[in-house]
């Protein structure tokens, strides 16, 4: 009888809070694909791209990656304007995250805004199961604009590791390797 009482009052405490649970409204962060990323959005770059790997991504796979690596510098901009990671980090690999995380110092408004024109991609290497990259992008056009809106531009070569992640590629590494100012 008192196992009977107790085995019943479990039952009705797990049926309460179930009940409970499913009255609370989540007010957590949407899932990404319900998100409009107006960074991305707002982002113009002309990306061309040459393949020097054994194994070659398909033409779809090619427009993704291209989309992608484009709201990847969307949002690289953003953080070098802001230095706000958390507005990009579904663009960036756990590790990496964590890794420009720990310098984080909060948001700044530095007044230079940086704006990638022009891209020279090249896949160095794609993975066979199409969800490793290694890129090299040459002649990478950066224009800087400072708060008295004078403008300078650079080139840089880089290369970068992307893994694709969830639904799109994401920064796993980045190398500059050089970054030339023309007045």
């Amino acid at each position: 009888m008192i196992r009977l009482l107790f085995i019943a009052l479990i039952g009705i405490t797990i049926t309460l809070l179930f009940l409970q649970g499913r009255l609370n409204e989540r007010r957590g962060e949407q899932p990404v694909f319900f998100r409009n990323d107006n960074i991305a959005e707002a982002h113009q770059a002309k990306i061309n791209v040459s393949i020097h790997s054994l194994y070659k991504p398909d033409s779809v796979q090619l427009e993704v990656l291209k989309k992608d690596y484009s709201n990847l510098w969307a949002h690289l901009n953003h953080l070098y304007e802001t230095n706000e990671v958390e507005a990009g980090k579904e663009y960036y690999t756990e590790d990496w995250f964590k890794q420009i995380n720990h310098h984080y110092i909060g948001t700044l408004k530095t007044g230079i805004k940086r704006k990638d024109v022009l891209h020279e991609l090249h896949i160095i290497n794609w993975s066979l199961d199409g969800l490793v990259c290694t890129v090299s992008d040459s002649n990478l056009v950066f224009q800087y604009q400072y708060p008295n809106n004078s403008f300078r531009t650079s080139k840089a070569n880089l290369q970068m590791v992307l893994l694709y992640q969830g639904n799109h590629w994401r920064i796993d590494a980045i190398r500059l390797k050089n970054e030339t100012f023309q007045d």
